[in-house]
């Protein structure tokens, strides 16, 4: 008769080992977006919605740069790397400040479909792209 303790130490391996093979098998998405000459390129930038992102954001401009993502990070959970400024509130990620010759990941995994606008809200920089989240 195997002990309880051994049926149950097993059962509780083959759980973690079975968790972190579907990490493995959810492969992060990267995307890369760069700040140049006062526009976003690209233009859209598609991902999938459940699975995990990284959103790259360069800046290759002299001037500081604003990612204003109206409306994609709500109810949703933002890791930030890197030499940019993050700005949070009550609703959670709200704005990235990368400064000249910068660069930033923004890590989170999209919780609803569809298109959504990011900005620089800086004066006079009139810059604008979509995440479009399918």
């Amino acid at each position: 008769m195997i002990p309880v303790r051994a049926v149950l130490s097993l059962a509780l391996l083959t759980g973690l080992l079975a968790a972190f093979s579907s990490a493995a098998e959810s492969p992060r998405t990267a995307a890369e977006i760069v700040a140049s000459k006062r526009a976003f390129a690209p233009e859209v930038v598609t991902l999938r919605l459940g699975a995990p992102a990284t959103l790259i954001i360069r800046n290759e401009d002299e001037d500081l740069h604003a990612f204003v993502p109206l409306l994609l990070f709500q109810r949703t959970n933002v890791q930030v790397a890197g030499n940019g400024a993050p700005e949070f509130n009550e609703t959670g990620f709200v704005r990235l400040l990368v400064p000249p010759r910068g660069r930033s990941e923004l890590r989170f995994t999209p919780r609803t479909a569809g298109t959504f606008f990011y900005i620089c809200d800086l004066p006079g920089h009139n810059m604008r792209a979509q995440i479009v989240v399918k």
